[in-house]
């Protein structure tokens, strides 16, 4: 993987005013606009989801984490257009309410569309169903009422998701209405016709808001056996072309000593690399920390979910990946397998440790850039050995992060730096403010000491 430095570039304006003779000696005035050059954003974007559900409890803590997107919920198409041709848009207030909440908040909103009406689902009697071919230009003419609704204001959208978690099969459960498109048939197992209501739902949005940013997936991903997901993927770009802008994935956890959202993204960038695609951004729309389904959490899990959160977004921006979203901001119960950022009783929020570490990981690598060596070949089977990353941070100081996966114990560890080098040593993470010590080299030896963990220890040095 080629790492890539990231830089904000502002959107640019170009008016050209060409000079001409005054108009007193009969001349007329000529002038020629340049048009309007809009630059993608390219930071690495953090956020979450916002379930729609608790959107009114969440609003408090939104400025609470500086996220820079987040999913606001479900479009269902379904529910919008349940008779042909006939919106009913009241469907969607609770959508917009926090579509509203995350403008208010600056954050840009991310829509997920979903759930053909049943009139236009391929398999009849499944709320879980692909478009019928016969049914995109119904798809492309919702699209664009859609995109027309959301383009400006406090509604406004630009990251437009479509469909989650194609990539299954029909074995997931009928009611929860994603997935569905998989075939299990190879070589492209249902990606092609996938791809294909892609581009029509992506022409149609960018035909009314040209700026907007196209999210193909987020693929399930199976993993380890990922045959299936990189035969939808290539299906999708045999069949139509690869018609979104940002391809969505998960990345929940870990497979051995690596998250699997690192592993997954290097299988992804080796498919698209044989079209010359391998720069295509990725963007994980799902990752957490979660306890294994249908069993007890673990009795260390909100640590272990903390410190999964102090790192995740070091290694998104190493990775050089589009941006990550938590799954799930806020949640009443155990949720998706206790996988929220914090916990909603009696109409009370109570954040989590991973709460503070998420947001704290995000506020020491706000802006950072990756300097380490590229991450091309992450390992599975590195428990108990010293991880590493570098980053230039954006007050000029270098960020090391130092983290060893899966050992609870600590062990002394050592930073070679210039002589007398001055550096802060950033730990504890998921506390509301995180423990900062002064571990300058005061002997001057060239060495920085320090315990090491699975819970990520920063380490600042200079400017």
């Amino acid at each position: 993987m080629r790492v890539l430095l990231l830089f904000f570039i502002p959107i640019l304006t170009l008016l050209m005013r060409m000079p001409s003779p005054s108009a007193s000696f009969g001349a007329t005035t000529s002038m020629i606009y340049l048009p309007l050059v809009s630059v993608p954003d390219t930071r690495v974007q953090i956020g979450y989801d916002l379930r729609m559900n608790y959107g009114a409890h969440a609003e408090p803590w939104l400025p609470a984490l500086p996220a820079t997107w987040a999913r606001a919920g479900d479009l269902i198409w379904a529910t919008i257009e349940p008779t042909r041709g006939v919106y009913s848009w009241e469907a969607a207030a609770a959508l917009e309410a926090n579509i509203r909440r995350l403008r208010a908040a600056g954050i840009e909103p991310i829509v997920l569309v979903q759930i053909a009406p049943e009139w236009a689902r391929r398999l009849p009697g499944r709320t879980c169903s692909p478009v019928a071919p016969e049914a995109y230009a119904d798809l492309a003419r919702f699209a664009i009422a859609a995109a027309t609704r959301y383009q400006s204001g406090d509604l406004s959208v630009r990251y437009w998701q479509f469909w989650n978690e194609p990539d299954f099969t029909l074995a997931i459960s009928d009611n929860k209405g994603s997935g569905c498109w998989n075939t299990g048939q190879a070589p492209w197992y249902g990606g092609d016709a996938y791809g294909a209501a892609l581009r029509v739902f992506a022409d149609a949005i960018r035909s009314v808001n040209p700026s907007a940013q196209i999210i193909g997936g987020n693929f399930a991903h199976f993993w380890p056996d990922d045959r299936q997901t990189i035969g939808f993927l290539r299906g999708m770009i045999e069949g139509s072309g690869l018609a979104c802008d940002i391809i969505g994935f998960t990345g929940y956890t870990y497979w051995g000593s690596a998250e699997r959202m690192t592993l997954k993204a290097q299988s992804l960038r080796r498919a698209l690399a044989t079209y010359g695609l391998q720069h295509t951004p990725l963007a994980a729309l799902e990752v957490a920390e979660v306890c294994p389904e249908g069993q007890p959490c673990p009795e260390a899990y909100l640590q272990m979910q903390a410190n999964y959160a102090a790192r995740i977004y070091a290694l998104a921006i190493a990775m050089n990946l589009r941006g990550i979203l938590w799954y799930t901001l806020l949640e009443q119960g155990t949720g998706f397998q206790n996988s929220h950022l914090a916990d909603l009783s009696s109409s009370r929020v109570t954040p989590r440790p991973a709460f503070y570490a998420y947001r704290n990981a995000a506020l020491l690598l706000r802006d950072a850039v990756y300097t380490g060596p590229p991450l091309t070949d992450v390992r599975f089977d590195q428990d108990g050995m010293v991880q590493t990353l570098r980053f230039a941070a954006r007050d000029g100081s270098t960020l090391h992060l130092f983290w060893r996966p899966r050992a609870p114990d600590e062990v002394g560890w050592g930073l070679v730096v210039q002589p007398g080098a001055r550096a802060m040593c950033i730990s504890h993470l998921e506390r509301p403010v995180p423990l900062t010590i002064d571990c300058s080299d005061r002997s001057g030896d060239g060495l920085i000491g320090f315990n090491v963990s699975d819970a990520p220890i920063y380490i600042r040095l200079g400017p």
